[in-house]
This record gives C-alpha cells, structure tokens and sequence, in this order.
C-alpha cells in the first residue's frame, strides 16, 4: 500500500447503510476515514477515483489527484485507511481502473447491498428532496433510461434500477481483488454490532473496540409537504438572510432543521403494481447474485 492513502474503500450500494458503517469505523482508534478537507468542507464521498464521470453531475467531491492525497495527510499510526464512495459501484469499470492506478491491487473492498426494490424507492425519496427530481416514481422509472444521456448535470443516482442491478457490478470487484467483503442491508440493520465485528476481522481490527452504534446516518423516510416549503426551504441562503438577524449564529442551524422536519412527512409505501413490476425487472438478476455469492436472495424479488 502507498503511505498515508487508502488500503480499503466502502464502494456502495447507495441507500444501503453505508454512511452509517463510514461513521461507526471512523470512531475505531485503528481506522482513519476522512470527513472534511483542509478547508473544513465536509468530503465523507471524495468521489475522486470517478471523476471523469461525475464531475459535472455532482457538486460535491475531490476532483485533483492533489486533493485526494491531502485527505489523509493526518493519518497517524493507525492499520487501516479507508474512503466511502457509493458511486464506485455503479462505476466499477472505471473504478475498479483507478484503484488499481492509484491505491495498487491489495486494497480491501466493502460492498453493502440492499433489496434492489426497496433501494431503488429510497434513492427515489433521496434524490426527490432536492430539485433533480420532479416526477413521481413510476414515470422516474419509465424515462429512467435516457435520463443521463439527455442532461449531463442530473445525478447518477437517478439510475433507480439500473444501480439495483447488482450481479455484474459485484462479480467485477470479486474477480478484481482478493479481499471482498460482501454487507447485506438487512443483517447490518438487524444485527448491527454482529456485522461490526465481522468488519473489524476483515480489516484485521480490534475486535474487543467498542463504537456506538446507536444512531443510523443519512436515513430517508421523509418527504415535503408540497413544493412551495421545498423551494423555500432547500435554499440555504434565504433561510440564512431570514434567520440571521434575529437568531444567534450557534442556534440558527437548529432552528432551520426544525423548521424543516416541521415541513416535511413520512413517505407514502411503493405502490404494490410498482413493487411487482420491480421484483419482475430484478428478478434474473438477484438469482444470477445468490448464486455468486453463495447466499439465497430470493426473498428479495418475492
């Protein structure tokens, strides 16, 4: 491994419970994660080794080899260093090509995968709370296809299906490295302390550390109450001039998340026409990855 730069990397699933693994290994003394850049932005998905791809689509990211390094400039005596950059899936041609460029051909990979169906909502959900989405689920699904071809600024992440689609994404990384550990979802959710362990072995770790695993991060389950609270409260600058005069610096960031949260509620379930027409579309493909990696997910598509 090249010094002070990454020897394993959570590469996805999206809205698979990866920014909560990211958070409970970055308590670990023997791991280092970064989470801002020198200039204090936060940085917790560099998305450097894709961004050739996604520059454009994404605000957020480390688009110079430079910058990528100066992540890990604070690394001390720790055993492992890692990154999460959920994308790194999806993209595994081009990612699995810069990590090999970059980091070399041992670094330990971390795949996280979730129900392809529920995924695919939770992205759904995740991408409605800002401006890129503006059609509801099934019609996001229909046009989902050329999505990205027609505007190279929408995000990746509104390839609902297509990043569902697990099996060739999976079998790329265990065919191009040795140490692949594979997360589902549900046992991450479940047996949440069960799955850290098994962690902390791969990475070889101590296993006796203990984090709070108490809180789960970057969780949906929320929508806007209608389109007029979206726009006024997705603009950050506007609050900011609102609040500003009247509000303290210290308790302005918690007076607009409560502002939010008022404004927003708890999504409606999948229509169950959508959710069969899903388990039909990722049916061959969930058979096709339960055998790959010897585990039965046929429930999944059920």
């Amino acid at each position: 491994m090249k010094n002070k730069l990454p020897n394993f990397l959570i590469v996805g699933a999206a809205k698979s419970g990866t920014s909560s693994l990211h958070n409970y290994l970055n308590q670990h003394t023997e791991v280092f994660m970064p989470s801002y850049n020198k200039e204090g932005k936060k940085v917790k998905e560099p998305r450097f080794l894709i961004k050739d791809l996604v520059e454009k689509r994404i605000h957020n990211g480390v688009w110079t080899w430079e910058e990528y390094q100066t992540l890990f400039e604070d690394v001390k005596d720790v055993k492992a260093i890692g990154e999460s950059t959920v994308l790194y899936l999806y993209y595994y041609d081009h990612a699995i090509k810069n990590i090999k460029l970059r980091l070399g051909d041992t670094v330990k990979i971390i795949i996280m995968l979730r129900n392809p169906v529920d995924r695919a909502y939770s992205a759904f959900q995740h991408v409605s709370r800002g401006f890129q989405e503006q059609h509801f689920f099934e019609k996001a699904l229909e046009i989902e296809d050329e999505r990205l071809e027609k505007d190279n600024t929408i995000t990746p992440m509104v390839m609902y299906k297509n990043m569902g689609l697990y099996y060739e994404m999976v079998k790329a990384y265990l065919e191009a490295f040795e140490n692949v550990h594979i997360i589902l979802y549900e046992d991450f959710r479940d047996k949440t302390d069960e799955v850290l362990q098994g962690v902390y072995q791969f990475l070889e770790l101590d296993v006796n550390q203990i984090v709070d695993s108490s809180i789960r991060h970057n969780v949906g389950g929320k929508r806007w109450k209608n389109k007029s609270f979206k726009k006024i409260f997705m603009n950050k600058n506007l609050l900011k001039s609102v609040l500003k005069p009247i509000i303290p610096k210290k308790i302005r960031k918690g007076v607009r998340d409560k502002l939010v949260n008022a404004s927003t509620e708890a999504v409606v379930p999948m229509k169950v026409k959508t959710r069969n027409y899903l388990n039909q579309f990722f049916k061959e493909d969930v058979d096709k990855l339960s055998e790959l990696i010897n585990k039965d997910l046929t429930h999944w598509t059920k």
